[in-house]
């Protein structure tokens, strides 16, 4: 196995993102459409097991697109602006197996989506949720990054292959509630030396955690790199709230 190298890593914050005109609820759509969202709690009770994302896209002035990542699946479906409420669709998603309480999660997140018609945020932080107040699921957004390059100890990275780069953090090696951040990175052409950049949620970084670098590279579903050594980072953490 080829041992990934020469993780150059810079911290950066803030994101430039684009969003559509229209008003959402009462929101400017660029705080929260075109962003990652991650899953901290649902309906008041902090989650656990594999981070769940969340992406909201402007199609119309009317509408858009939503998606992200479940326990377990991909999964996908709209939303719409009427009254100035906020509608969803049943979420659709792929079809891999997972252990048991994976799924059930998974089945009990996507089918709040349907009851939802409320949207409010603050700082960082979203909350979608019914006019009663429940149900109610709650996210902070990636608003900062890690970029650099990473290069390997022999060979190129092969053109077609997929770059898996996680934020980790190091005392929860490969637990999937240890992850802060991932981003994959498709290869177009062999080359030796790739850019990165990583986003992650600064409200999830512990104060004085250790996080650290690991890479994967994926061609034709074959693992064809790996980190050996995994680096050390700094991240940024959110301020402690009074």
């Amino acid at each position: 196995m080829k041992q990934i190298i020469g993780f150059c890593a810079v911290i950066t914050v803030g994101m430039l993102l684009a969003g559509c005109a229209h008003d959402l609820t009462g929101i400017e759509p660029s705080q929260v459409e075109n962003k990652r969202w991650i899953l901290i709690s649902q309906d008041g009770r902090p989650v656990s097991g594999p981070r769940v994302t969340m992406e909201m896209r402007p199609v119309t002035a009317q509408d858009g697109r939503i998606g992200g990542q479940a326990q377990c699946n991909r999964y996908f479906g709209s939303y719409q602006v009427t009254n100035n409420t906020l509608h969803f669709s049943p979420m659709g998603g792929s079809r891999a197996a997972c252990p048991a309480p994976f799924m059930t999660k998974e089945a009990e997140y996507l089918s709040v989506f349907p009851k939802l018609n409320d949207i409010t945020f603050k700082d960082n932080s979203l909350e979608l949720s019914h006019s009663g107040g429940y149900p109610k699921l709650s996210y902070v957004s990636e608003s900062a990054s890690l970029g650099g390059q990473i290069t390997t100890s022999q060979g190129n990275f092969p053109a077609g292959s997929d770059i898996i780069i996680v934020l980790q953090d190091s005392s929860m090696p490969e637990d999937p509630a240890g992850i802060v951040g991932i981003e994959s990175i498709q290869v177009g052409r062999d080359v030796d030396v790739v850019d990165y950049v990583v986003n992650y949620a600064p409200e999830l970084v512990k104060a004085n955690g250790r996080y650290e670098l690991i890479a994967e590279v994926i061609q034709n579903g074959q693992l064809v790199y790996m980190t050996t050594i995994r680096p050390a980072v700094q991240l940024k953490s959110a301020p402690v709230k009074q």
